[in-house]
């Protein structure tokens, strides 16, 4: 009986231990992934800065609509904001956590969410609630790679 509770506990614990290791993801630090996302104010204008481990990123920015939901689940996510921009960026290491600080205090941008991160793809969702306060886009090449901005009025 003893042998058998032993078996079945250490099974128990090497499932655990496995499951742990394959959820676990590393920060994004190499070639090819997007290392961090922040959040700014500034003046009359608020931003949203990807930090991109590529030179030249292959990206799309489009106005969005809801309903949004998680890639690969059904479940609908509420993102705050009246308006939306979706940013896609393709061709990306999307194996590992991208760093998020997003904590900086802005009255326009009301949200920024990871809604896609699978086969290379990563997709964020960036909710504000001014009409056409959308100014544009930037990239500014870094030593690592390269840095891309969304610009919103406040």
């Amino acid at each position: 009986m003893k042998s058998k509770t032993l078996i079945f506990t250490t099974a128990f614990a090497a499932v655990l231990a496995f499951a742990g290791l394959t959820s676990a993801q590393i920060k994004c630090t190499e070639t090819g992934t997007i290392r961090s996302v922040s959040k700014a104010s500034s003046g009359n204008f608020e931003t949203v800065t990807f930090d991109v481990m590529i030179k030249d990123p292959d990206f799309k920015v489009s106005k969005a609509r809801p309903p949004f939901s998680q890639y690969g689940s059904e479940n609908r996510l509420r993102i705050r904001g009246n308006y939306f921009q979706s940013i896609v960026f393709r061709g990306i290491n999307w194996e590992c956590k991208i760093a998020e600080a997003l904590s900086a205090k802005t009255s326009n941008i009301k949200a920024v969410k990871n809604i896609e991160q699978f086969e290379g793809q990563v997709e964020y969702i960036i909710g504000y609630d001014k009409r056409g306060s959308y100014v544009g886009r930037s990239v500014v090449r870094t030593r690592k790679g390269s840095r891309v901005t969304l610009k919103f009025r406040k």
